[in-house]
């Protein structure tokens, strides 16, 4: 069960070549997912949305594990338990609950560009867990980045009502829960294949979200839905989050985090573009100076030689872990990716 520890030399330009276009892959998915996530919320509340989407991931990556591995081969110490659960709470629960009711009150371009701000959020806990020095340049990455998201907030014309600024804020919050998932995950992914991690992690999820949103699902008028919602909850299970899961975790194992972090500036230009040719939203002004200062502020984060802090949590740096989900999904979509 152990994947082992990659050879010193990376993986063959060959592979490497091959872990880009499944990054490439994740990505478009991720960008994807938040599109089936506006669709879906035409029928399922947020909370009843993020259980589905968690617990019908759970069911598939468990068959998977079921039908190729035996339950008796996994002998897990309790540290091995907490590092799992702690990841199932950060990487699933809150990031998907966090995500999926973020972007119910904002938009595709809002929720994109926020979600891009991973390798921000990671940099940040870094320095606050010692593992990472702030240089010049970072500290103004950073306020770039988030002066970006505060032109976002302060753009009153992309919903209605004038309540997007709290879908903002949510969607920040998942972002940073989902960092702190990308930094287990570089241990993680060493230490387990990636249908034995994503099983574990989304059964635990799964169980952790019950409290909070199994009475909203049990309360969804299922007969009623619609099509738009049955799709996009669909296209959320399949492609935003069993298929993405699996490659993003086979991609950390391969790739540097600052290399894996790189296609976080994709997601936002993608899903935007998905969003103004299926959902007709319209680009304002303010989204794009906004995401011009986000992704301006981290690529500034990430400048500079690579330090020590930067090995120990794996690849190529801490800044650089990355993204999404989300996220995702969680990941997410808002379910992150």
């Amino acid at each position: 069960m152990n994947s082992g520890v990659k050879s010193a030399a990376g993986p063959h330009p060959r592979a490497l070549s091959r872990l880009y276009w499944l990054m490439l892959l994740v990505t478009v998915c991720w960008s994807g997912n938040i599109i089936a996530g506006k669709e879906a919320l035409t029928g399922f509340g947020p909370l009843a949305l993020a259980q589905m989407r968690v617990l019908s991931a759970a069911v598939i990556y468990a068959a998977g594990f079921l039908a190729t591995r035996k339950v008796s081969s996994l002998r897990l110490s309790p540290r091995q338990w907490l590092s799992l659960i702690a990841a199932a709470l950060s990487g699933v629960a809150f990031n998907q609950i966090l995500f999926i009711g973020g972007l119910a009150r904002s938009t595709v371009a809002h929720t994109g560009l926020i979600v891009a701000l991973g390798p921000v959020i990671v940099l940040l806990i870094a320095v606050l867990m010692r593992m990472e020095s702030l240089t010049g340049w970072k500290f103004v990455g950073i306020m770039i980045s988030f002066g970006g998201v505060g032109v976002l907030t302060a753009d009153k014309t992309s919903t209605g009502g004038g309540t997007h600024w709290v879908g903002d804020l949510t969607l920040l919050a998942g972002t940073a829960v989902f960092a702190v998932y990308t930094i287990l995950m570089k241990d993680l992914a060493n230490q387990y294949d990636s249908l034995t991690l994503n099983a574990l992690v989304f059964i635990l999820g799964a169980i952790f979200m019950l409290p909070f949103c199994a009475r909203q699902a049990m309360r969804t008028p299922w007969g009623s839905l619609g099509f738009d919602a049955w799709w996009g909850w669909a296209f959320m299970v399949l492609f935003g989050t069993a298929l993405p899961y699996l490659l993003f975790a086979q991609a950390l194992r391969g790739l540097s985090a600052s290399r894996v972090a790189a296609f976080s500036y994709l997601q936002p230009a993608i899903a935007s573009g998905l969003a103004v040719w299926v959902l007709s939203e319209p680009l304002t002004v303010k989204v794009l100076v906004g995401g011009a200062l986000i992704l301006g502020g981290v690529y500034l984060t990430e400048r500079g030689e690579e330090s020590p802090a930067y090995a120990r949590v794996g690849g190529s740096g801490v800044a650089g872990s990355s993204f999404l989900d989300e996220r995702t999904g969680v990941a997410g979509s808002r379910s992150k990716g």
